[in-house]
């Protein structure tokens, strides 16, 4: 059997057993399956929740348009729902989940620019393929009352449009293993610079974004290169003394991670802890950092500075969950992400070599 049909089967049977990371584990708390208005062309106008349209054409989402009566269309369409939510969760981090659409889009929430993947013409590029998953500000749903997503999508060629799902709005329920939740607004900054590590670096002239979430999304498109982010916060006296890691959940592509200016690591010292197996696989590494004992300050501010290089394409914390785990909550943790892993590291390793 040729190398490449062994590779092949492998990966088919870590997919299909779990083997390989999972993604997050998302609990759906809106689902926004079903009915979607519709229309072809382009007009940015379609974008404002007060649009309406009443005269739209209306398509089952996931499914191809090409079987809904737009057989053979190319180009720029635009989907629409209007929805309500009764109860907002307190303090979790929402995702908007779009499933995969063919080929690239925009997504806007409320009228506001939520992500984007791929490019549209004259700089084409397709994200087909790639599970779409948008972080949602806080305060960007509306509690008791209308909200509207907006979908501007570009098709080249064959299937068009939102093809499968999940199509919801959910939340990871990973963050229950989290004692202190660090997701929200960082500081960031393109560049780099060694200063930047230091616990007293004065960042008020950072923009700041929100973690996790793609730099891409949040005003820089496109951007490959160093960038730093940097954040404070407290922890009481028992968390202090404890034994805690840090999770940075998924980093798109290679981080050095600081805490009050010493350096905890980075996505190589996960080589055989994680699971990331070799180079080009970083960006799948869960972070998991052990913080060294009398590190963290007690009822004071600590402050984490991560640089991150990406290399091409998504940058940056991408995916949750972010924040302080206890020993204990790291072992659940592992178990319920790992438990496959060694096996199939030898199987990689015996196929595709270091």
């Amino acid at each position: 059997m040729k190398i490449f049909t062994k590779i092949v089967l492998i990966l088919s049977i870590a997919v299909l057993t779990g083997g390989l990371s999972r993604a997050e584990d998302l609990r759906k708390i809106v689902s926004l399956s079903g009915t979607w208005k519709f229309s072809v062309g382009d007009d940015m106008r379609w974008a404002n929740p007060s649009w309406d349209d009443s005269g739209w054409d209306q398509l089952t989402v996931p499914d191809k348009w090409e079987d809904q009566g737009y057989d053979d269309y190319n180009g720029f369409a635009w989907y629409r729902k209007t929805f309500t939510i009764s109860e907002l969760p307190g303090n979790v981090r929402l995702i908007l989940q779009l499933g995969n659409i063919d080929d690239a889009e925009e997504v806007y929430l409320n009228g506001k620019l939520i992500g984007r993947s791929g490019k549209f013409p004259p700089v084409f590029q397709t994200a087909y393929g790639e599970e779409r998953k948008y972080t949602i500000p806080a305060g960007w749903l509306v509690e008791k009352g209308n909200n509207t997503i907006a979908i501007r999508v570009y098709d080249t060629f064959l299937d068009g449009g939102i093809l499968n799902g999940p199509i919801a709005i959910s939340h990871d329920i990973d963050n229950d293993y989290l004692s202190i939740n660090l997701a929200g607004r960082w500081k960031f900054h393109t560049g780099n610079n060694k200063d930047w590590a230091a616990a007293g670096f004065n960042d008020d002239a950072w923009r700041s974004i929100l973690v996790p979430a793609g730099w891409e999304n949040q005003g820089y498109p496109n951007y490959d290169g160093n960038a730093w982010y940097r954040t404070e916060f407290k922890v009481p006296e028992g968390v202090a003394k404890g034994e805690y890691y840090l999770s940075l959940g998924k980093v798109d592509d290679i981080d050095d991670v600081y805490l009050n200016g010493k350096h905890i690591g980075n996505v190589y010292d996960l080589r055989r802890d994680g699971d990331y197996r070799r180079s080009g696989w970083e960006y799948n590494a869960r972070r998991l950092y052990k913080i060294p004992a009398g590190l963290l300050h007690a009822n004071g501010v600590n402050t984490l500075a991560v640089r991150v290089y990406d290399n091409q394409l998504r940058g940056g914390i991408y995916e949750g969950p972010v924040g302080l785990m206890s020993a204990e909550n790291f072992k659940r943790y592992r178990n319920k992400h790992y438990s496959s892993q060694p096996f199939w590291d030898s199987m990689l390793d015996m196929f595709i070599g270091n």
